[in-house]
């Protein structure tokens, strides 16, 4: 058998015949000794339920040692079980809300008022110069920092101290004409998203406003979509706003801002009916620190691995459609772990590794591979092998005889056979061979391998019996 390089970091969007490559529920790892192989493919971790809150989760917010979270018109302190340990109402109960905090205070903005969350009590923000109408805050160099809607102006609060704000305390980020849509800080500075640009400030010490503009970091990349953002491995990454006027994920490190996604990513993204929908999330896994950026009217979401640069989808449950979005919403560490919202309900979930389901629902694992060919020549392939690992079957249920199934398509693509199983072994059978054979000629190859058992899933490669001939 020939080992074929199978596996790329193409997406299908725009056309099959380019390339009909897809990723879901994985992520690629590349292996520097290259002992087995040089790239390894991995299952994304599974949900396990840790609490249910009562209804759908606007904000949540972990800190080393306290968890908040926002639900309807309340704001809550929970326990590490959700428990209600404090909670007050706020005049709004619908929409996303931010929340940010120093080692004493957190402040919270809804987009009609601020909250100030101190001593164990919840107030609202009352001080002249608070821009009340602030979607978004942040803490940054020692200040708590909203931003002016419809305006290019941004206020800062006292030192410490959110509950004061002083009205002369204000600067614009006047770079470019449009407004701010939202705050954020990296690395001890400010970084304001504007519609159409991006500027970043640092804290030079002047009064009453401490921040100065950093003027040639300022970057023609706006933001697309204020509730893409987050941190990950000491960037910001988010969905951006480029100068030609279409959405791309960027990523700002340092001051620099670079388009991470791909053209392939791009198309996608475009087809969307609108982007400024987009909600993200961040963990880490294994070593690779991940972005997951969904789109929820068009039911999609997409995964970045910031360690390979590649993308992959990820989805929760099985679809007759193409594909469907991840139930994940939002995301936060605490006590030592990720935990994740749900889009649809209160529930609250721990990411694991080991964990096979997303809260007892399927995850599909699925990878097409690249096209195989032969200077567009009829070739024949005989039998399909893929290196998985095996023996990982459970002890009883779905899951105790795993299978992978694999599906040809000889169409550049566009369709697909009748999927045909193999299995990966029960507990403990690790000689099992996962193996294809008589798939007779064409011009071109195209293989989907899935996988629905709730069990582990890691790939190192693929090798085929190729017979070629001149036509």
């Amino acid at each position: 058998m020939q080992v074929v390089p199978a596996f790329g970091n193409g997406i299908y969007g725009a056309s099959a015949t380019v390339t009909r490559q897809r990723r879901l529920n994985v992520y690629f790892e590349n292996r520097q000794d290259g002992d087995k192989a040089q790239v390894a493919c991995f299952g994304t971790p599974g949900l396990v339920l840790q609490f249910t809150l009562s209804s759908v989760i606007r904000c949540i917010l972990g800190t080393q040692s306290a968890l908040y979270a926002v639900i309807g018109n309340t704001f809550y302190s929970l326990s590490s079980a959700g428990a209600t340990l404090y909670s007050a109402g706020i005049s709004t109960s619908i929409g996303n809300v931010v929340m940010a905090f120093s080692p004493t205070q957190l402040v919270l903005v809804d987009g009609t008022a601020g909250y100030i969350y101190q001593s164990g009590a919840l107030s609202t923000i009352s001080a002249s110069g608070f821009p009340n109408g602030a979607r978004t805050v942040t803490f940054v160099s020692s200040y708590f920092v909203c931003e002016q809607p419809n305006s290019q102006k941004f206020w800062v609060s006292g030192v410490f101290d959110g509950s004061s704000w002083n009205a002369l305390a204000f600067a614009s980020a006047s770079q470019y004409s449009d407004n701010i849509v939202a705050v954020d800080s990296l690395a001890g500075n400010l970084v304001l998203f504007s519609d159409r640009h991006t500027e970043f400030w640092q804290n030079v010490g002047s009064t009453p406003q401490p921040f100065a503009p950093i003027i040639p970091a300022t970057s023609e990349y706006g933001i697309e979509a204020i509730w893409s953002r987050a941190h990950i491995d000491n960037s910001i990454i988010f969905l951006a706003h480029n100068p030609q006027g279409t959405a791309q994920v960027c990523r700002i490190q340092g001051y620099g801002i670079s388009v991470i996604s791909t053209p392939d990513l791009d198309k996608i993204f475009a087809s969307f009916s609108t982007q400024s929908d987009m909600v993200a999330l961040a963990y880490v896994t294994n070593g690779h620190p991940m972005y997951q950026i969904t789109s929820p009217s068009a039911d999609r979401s997409f995964l970045f691995d910031c360690s390979t640069g590649i993308w992959s989808e990820t989805q929760t449950g099985l679809t007759a459609a193409y594909a469907t979005r991840h139930t994940g919403q939002f995301s936060t560490q605490y006590a030592g772990s990720t935990l994740i919202t749900d889009y649809a309900n209160g529930n609250v979930y721990k990411l694991s590794d080991t964990a096979y389901t997303d809260n007892g629902t399927t995850i599909l694992r699925e990878i097409v591979t690249r096209h195989a060919n032969r200077d567009f020549n009829v070739i024949g392939i005989d039998e399909v092998y893929i290196d998985v690992e095996s023996g990982v079957g459970l002890a009883s249920g779905q899951g105790s005889s795993p299978t992978v199934s694999l599906e040809v398509s000889k169409d550049n693509g566009r369709t697909f056979s009748t999927p045909r199983t193999a299995s990966i072994g029960a507990l403990g059978n690790y000689l099992v061979r996962a193996v294809w054979r008589r798939f007779g000629s064409a011009r071109d190859f195209v293989f989907r391998y899935r996988m629905t058992d709730p069990v582990k899933f890691v790939l190192t490669s693929a090798a085929v019996t190729i017979r070629g001939r001149q036509q």
